[in-house]
């Protein structure tokens, strides 16, 4: 890029470029939504990235300037940035870790090279927004289902997500959320480290009447037959 390249950039999605000249700083503009229009730029030298893996020539000819969506993985990885799950003193070197981690699944992403028949891509892009959908719900545990918000992220419409999740998996999202709430606090009851109620909070619940009763219909046990049960 030169210093005058200017990027149109969708929501959650990344780009990988050269940059010309000493300033990384170019000009991007995000197309329209409801969130804050944030961005977040790694620089890495291109001295820095031959050391670490050779010559990269023909794998930036391959993935330069590509823009495109966030896998399932890479959801995470805005978050991580913000808010470092590492002391200060261990951030420069987990930041550099996690430059790595993003710029190795750039440069190493292989094309698909023939374009698959239109009934499959129909049934692949169906499968990826299920998988999405039940990855994004999985991180979410303790917020209520906001089918607007989700299937933005995911990239569809909401009727489309919601009939594509009913169809794929034969569950709604709202049980789709209600059994990850409940594995979860099974695996938090195993610990005994927190009590029912507190683990009812923990995965999203303000109810604990109600989340005795979806914790009996996913486990056919009540939250302290449970426990009883693991001691």
């Amino acid at each position: 890029m030169t210093s005058d390249t200017r990027l149109t950039l969708l929501p959650t999605s990344s780009a990988l470029f050269t940059c010309a000249g000493s300033s990384p700083f170019k000009t991007a503009t995000r197309f329209s939504g409801n969130n804050a229009h944030d961005f977040i730029l790694l620089v890495l030298p291109q001295e820095a990235t031959r050391k670490i893996y050779g010559d990269v020539a023909p794998l930036l000819k391959k993935n330069l300037g590509m823009i495109r969506r966030w896998s399932p993985r890479e959801q995470f990885f805005y978050q991580d940035f913000l808010e470092p799950p590492v002391p200060e003193t261990a951030q420069r070197a987990w930041f550099l870790a996690k430059t790595l981690e993003i710029l190795s699944l750039y440069l190493f992403h292989q094309p698909q090279v023939q374009a698959p028949l239109f009934c499959s891509m129909v049934k692949s892009r169906a499968h990826r927004y299920v998988k999405e959908a039940l990855t994004l719900l999985q991180s979410r545990l303790a917020l209520p289902l906001d089918l607007k918000s989700l299937s933005q992220d995911v990239g569809c419409a909401p009727h489309y997500l919601s009939r594509l999740v009913k169809q794929e998996t034969d569950k709604t999202l709202s049980l789709h959320l209600r059994a990850l709430r409940i594995e979860k606090a099974a695996e938090l009851l195993s610990t005994h480290q927190l009590n029912v109620t507190e683990v009812a909070f923990e995965v999203g619940y303000q109810s604990l009447s109600h989340f005795s009763k979806d914790f009996a219909q996913e486990k056919d046990l009540t939250p302290s037959q449970f426990i009883k049960r693991q001691t």
